[in-house]
């Protein structure tokens, strides 16, 4: 497992926005016991990391990033559940 520096770094950026901690799992951070039916993901296999969303009980990856790249995927989570600000 790599250093969970990035992705403690979400994990805090995702709470003080307020978004519900059932609404995701981060590998080795944030892996909550009562997830939502649906939820976002990150995690790593087979030394990529994987973000995406859990529905109908299928992991759906929407994007995968060599293990050295954990910094670029979690902004690729936090950009699925953070509301758009440019706008």
């Amino acid at each position: 497992m790599t250093d969970p520096a990035d992705r403690q770094a979400a994990h805090e950026t995702l709470r003080a926005a307020g978004v519900p901690g059932r609404l995701y799992c981060i590998e080795g951070v944030h892996e909550p016991a009562a997830l939502l039916p649906d939820f976002h993901f990150l995690r790593l296999r087979d030394g990529m990391w994987e973000t995406g969303l859990h529905e109908r009980g299928q992991y759906a990856v929407t994007a995968r990033f060599p293990a050295y790249e954990e910094a670029a995927a979690c902004q690729h989570l936090l950009s699925g559940l953070l509301p758009d600000e440019s706008g």
